[in-house]
């Protein structure tokens, strides 16, 4: 590591601390969507660095490409703080660091416990429908594509992503039932062979129910967190070398194992990393592609069949596999100009920081859960922009869908609530 590189970690590193300093006494949380962006990056960069150019085979670290992280989060933040401060002057600052006794004590709507048990058995009577007639290996790419890839069945997969968090949340010995749906769709997500759309409802729902008291914050979680997360990996590539390539256990099978998953873990940096080191050959991409979801819409709509894919189509060897994810704001970076990479991240962050003080003030299922889905998508920074994905505005719309419902058909249950929603934080009612 050269002087230049170690300046330009370590800067980033105090760039981290001033600001979660900053975060926390405008919040009095650590559960904000800017603490969600910068420490799974960190964390993630510092495997990279350990990794890089050893044993396991990685190239070396490109250290510039941290650089884009320094104004990305800088950029992310200023949004917060003047929210912040408007809360404040307002006297209506919400500390978010307290839970809301009303949702930690919350029964599940029973249209969303009827929904998850009803979509759960269509899901097993889909799966072995799709046994009986497809020709492909279970556990491969193409039998993921008949089985829940696109069409009726594609969209109706995105549907659980919301209730797949639900369950999770409310799942306990009182409601074990609910363990059905959430096996279910857990298998429904690992057949697709998306590890993300996976790992996303987990994190979302297991931190929500931390954040509301349902769940205490152990060391016992922590390690169950981080081992469940390998254990999905293993049974990606697990059903990859075993089932569909029809390869025994051999004596590198572990090897094989952990290579990969340190290489997904670390894709999104060392992709970025050598995407910049090489001059970005990427460079001059389109806006389309990181609102690649918008376009859609409108071409689908005018019948235009040339539609835009937010996938970058340029592979990088790490030394153990190839990588075409670059962060969230190497894609960015990639894709803009100065002035739309400023403006998307600003609008960004402040759509989230609004959901955050919704979630506040309309405290119920539906608000939490779109909140902590949308603060999990800034989780994954570290991987690859997930926002330009059109399950992110489906899974958001199905929720906002199922709370008017619920709500014409319970009456204006979760709406009042809101209203007068007491927020356990230094005696502040949010009206």
């Amino acid at each position: 590591m050269s002087l230049s590189d170690f300046f330009i970690l370590f800067s980033f590193i105090v760039e981290v601390g001033v600001l979660q300093y900053m975060e926390y006494k405008a919040w009095k949380t650590l559960f904000t969507p800017l603490t969600f962006l910068m420490f799974p990056y960190l964390a993630v960069l510092l495997i990279t660095l350990l990794i890089a150019d050893g044993p396991l085979g990685f190239v070396p670290f490109y250290y510039p490409s941290i650089i884009i992280w320094h104004v990305g989060i800088f950029l992310f933040a200023i949004p917060s703080f003047s929210i912040a401060y408007i809360m404040q002057r307002k006297k209506a600052q919400s500390t978010i660091d307290t839970t809301l006794t009303e949702m930690r004590d919350s029964q599940m709507p029973k249209l969303l416990t009827i929904l998850s048990l009803i979509l759960s058995l269509l899901f097993v009577w889909h799966l072995r429908s799709t046994l009986a007639n497809s020709k492909q290996a279970l556990g491969s790419d193409e039998f993921g594509e008949d089985f829940s890839g696109f069409g009726f069945w594609g969209h109706l997969r995105i549907f659980t992503i919301p209730l797949y968090m639900i369950c999770i949340y409310y799942v306990g010995k009182k409601r074990w039932w609910l363990w059905f749906p959430v096996i279910v769709f857990t298998a429904v997500s690992v057949l697709n062979q998306v590890k993300g759309w996976t790992i996303i409802p987990i994190i979302a729902a297991l931190t929500m129910r931390v954040y509301t008291g349902r769940t205490k914050l152990t060391l016992r979680l922590l390690i169950t967190v981080v081992l469940g997360m390998f254990a999905i990996f293993f049974t990606f590539y697990a059903m990859s070398i075993l089932v569909v390539q029809e390869r025994g256990v051999s004596d590198d099978f572990m090897d094989f194992i952990f290579g990969h998953f340190f290489h997904y873990l670390t894709s999104g940096t060392y992709g970025w990393s050598m995407d910049l080191e090489r001059g970005l050959p990427d460079d001059g991409g389109s806006f389309e592609i990181i609102i690649a979801q918008l376009v859609n819409l409108v071409k689908t709509a005018t019948g235009d069949k040339e539609l835009v894919s937010p996938i970058n189509s340029l592979f990088y060897f790490s030394g153990t596999s190839l990588t075409n994810v670059r962060t969230i704001f190497g894609t960015l970076y990639i894709n803009t100009n100065l002035v739309s990479f400023t403006m998307y991240i600003l609008i960004l962050s402040t759509i989230i920081y609004t959901l955050k003080l919704l979630a506040l003030k309309y405290a119920s299922i539906y608000t939490y859960t779109v909140y902590f889905f949308y603060i999990t998508l800034l989780f994954m920074g570290w991987f690859d922009l997930y926002f330009a994905n059109l399950t992110i505005f489906e899974s958001a719309i199905i929720i906002l869908f199922l709370w008017i419902f619920d709500w014409f058909v319970i009456g204006n249950r979760f709406l009042a609530r809101g209203k007068t929603a007491i927020v356990q934080e230094e005696g502040v009612r949010i009206s």
